[in-house]
């Protein structure tokens, strides 16, 4: 009988430690991350979904967006929410820095970077070079990396050379794997001698493959996640194209991806957050890899 009691008892322990393990090894478990970012500069209706409203609006919405985001992926993504600022803006006018350049006060960007901080949001400070490198952009804001919720952005569309004088946006403008990497590498040595740990978003937008050139020749960072954000507009099916054909899996091995929504020039209705990640198709395309971040223009 004795013998009876003693093999029930090691059975019963048995069976409790293995739910138990089976309990944890659960609870490890992560969901996909996704982050989804309102693009603008603030005040600025005409620049983006950010500057649309102010702040506390601007908020509601993005929570509403997350809302919907959670309801129709059935709570299986964790979500994540982000201020993007266009911090220097291109300009037609050279300015006194001959630059083609307009900055933003520290306060504007501050009071973006405290609310966020309040409501747990990540902050992108994007920068549309004019006749500057990445290097020369970057170098001013790397202050605010001492914020652990800021990271950056680098729109090559906006460049025009040194040694020529058009206006930006007069033609599609573009950097190089060295100037991208250089970028990496400042803010990559900024945080190390700053003791700034853990590592930062880095985005670059494109939506040609000229844009960045010499692509095979961009670098990875360890303390540095590289996104490339995709920026075609109009029908869902073209911009499908332009994503599945400027980011694949070769690209997958130096940086995360990007996929944007213009709210107000991509045709309606806009694309489902099950379209976007590519979970099911649009008119027979379909999103060959998920993107990380999900930029609301």
């Amino acid at each position: 009988m004795n013998k009876l009691l003693i093999l029930i008892s090691t059975c019963f322990i048995c069976l409790i430690q293995n739910l138990s393990a089976n309990t944890a090894n659960i609870q490890t478990i992560e969901k996909p991350k996704i982050v989804i970012g309102y693009y603008g500069r603030p005040n600025s209706s005409t620049l983006g979904i950010l500057g649309e409203n102010n702040i506390d609006e601007l908020i509601k919405k993005m929570r509403d967006k997350a809302d919907y985001f959670s309801s129709e992926l059935n709570n299986n993504v964790d979500i994540k929410l982000a201020f993007h600022l266009i911090h220097s803006l291109a300009t037609k006018d050279p300015g006194r820095r001959n630059d083609y350049l307009l900055g933003m006060q520290e306060s504007s960007v501050m009071k973006y970077i405290n609310r966020a901080n309040k409501e747990g949001f990540l902050v992108f400070i994007d920068v549309q070079l004019g006749t500057k490198t990445p290097y020369e952009a970057l170098l001013p804001i790397l202050k605010y990396l001492k914020y652990d919720n800021v990271h950056f952005a680098i729109d090559p569309e906006f460049k025009i050379p040194k040694h020529r004088r058009y206006p930006p946006g007069k033609y599609v403008g573009h950097i190089f794997a060295q100037d991208l990497n250089k970028a990496q590498k400042l803010i990559s040595d900024y945080m190390l001698e700053n003791n700034i740990e853990g590592k930062r978003d880095l985005i670059v937008h494109m939506f040609h493959k000229r844009m960045l050139r010499e692509k095979q020749d961009v670098k990875k960072f360890k303390n540095i996640n590289l996104v490339y954000n995709i920026d075609g507009h109009g029908k869902p099916a073209i911009k499908i194209s332009i994503y599945n054909n400027l980011y694949n899996q070769e690209q997958e091995k130096i940086a995360y991806s990007g996929f944007k929504i213009f709210n107000n020039s991509d045709s309606k209705p806009l694309m489902t957050p099950k379209q976007i990640l590519g979970l099911e198709p649009v008119n027979g395309r379909i999103i060959q890899t998920k993107p990380y971040y999900i930029n609301y223009h």
